[in-house]
């Protein structure tokens, strides 16, 4: 998926200017798409015959962009969605499942699997009281929506897509909204983005969410806390705020023990 890593990169950066100039690191431009007037989240998928794909979130809805070939990069079918400044995906099987923080945007169902030459609105599925999402992760078969107002106080809810077109509404944690979260070995790690915290959730019961504990991952700051990812050892937990004064910075932990969760240092770049 080297490839798929490039192409998202130079997306990236085509949304927004560059504060500071960094080397390539060995990355080079195959193509720059600029179809639309603005871009936000994006994720890949590689269909069951090995071709590649770049899903991208727009103001107006979704762009699925073919990769395989570097020498032909283009889109190959788009979906729309209500507008939005910001829209997430995520893939299971072969579906993408996508939310914005649209009011009424709901949880759309795409299936994929006419990939290359099209893919297919299924449905826009919701639930009584749920119409816009901030941010989504998969894990297995489940899905897991942040923000918006999938639960109480844009808390995280848990969504069974087993049969994929036909989703399941499980557990929901509402004590503090979260922004993103992380999900390993059935337990999720929710990033409090308006207190500066990090929620720990046991989720080995998906229809019934037991609080563990949550901690300041950002000592200095009560706004922050953006998102969280693993180390590929997964005994530190690396956590982002999105903060510009001052400026935005990386924390690592190391969460071998989640009842002493120790900081480890703090990493800024720019």
């Amino acid at each position: 998926m080297k490839k798929l890593f490039i192409v998202l990169f130079i997306c990236a950066v085509s949304y927004s200017n560059l504060y500071s100039q960094l080397a390539n690191q060995n990355t080079y431009l195959l193509k720059n798409l600029d179809q639309y007037s603005a871009y936000s989240a994006l994720w890949g998928y590689t269909a069951p015959n090995g071709r590649e794909y770049a899903i991208l979130g727009t103001q107006v809805g979704t762009s699925f962009i073919d990769i395989t070939d570097s020498a032909n990069i283009r889109e190959v079918d788009s979906v729309k969605g209500l507008n939005s400044g910001w829209r997430e995906m995520k893939t299971y099987s072969h579906y993408a499942y996508i939310v914005s923080e649209a009011t009424n945007s709901g949880l759309q169902i795409v299936d994929l699997q006419y990939l290359p030459d099209s893919v297919r609105l299924v449905k826009t599925w919701s639930y009584a009281g749920y119409t816009k999402t901030h941010s989504i992760q998969q894990s297995g078969h489940y899905l897991y929506l942040n923000g918006g107002n999938a639960t109480a106080n844009g808390g995280v809810t848990v969504v069974d897509v087993q049969d994929p077109e036909n989703p399941v509404k499980l557990g929901q944690w509402g004590t503090l909204y979260v922004h993103d979260c992380r999900v390993l070995n059935d337990t999720i790690w929710a990033s409090n983005i308006y207190t500066g915290e990090t929620s720990i959730i046991n989720a080995t019961n998906k229809s019934t969410l037991e609080f563990v504990r949550t901690w300041r991952s950002f000592p200095t700051s009560e706004v922050s806390t953006h998102n969280s990812a693993f180390s590929p050892d997964r005994n530190y937990l690396y956590t982002t705020n999105e903060i510009s004064t001052p400026n935005g910075k990386l924390n690592v932990w190391n969460i071998e023990d989640i009842n002493n969760i120790t900081f480890i240092r703090v990493d800024a770049y720019g």
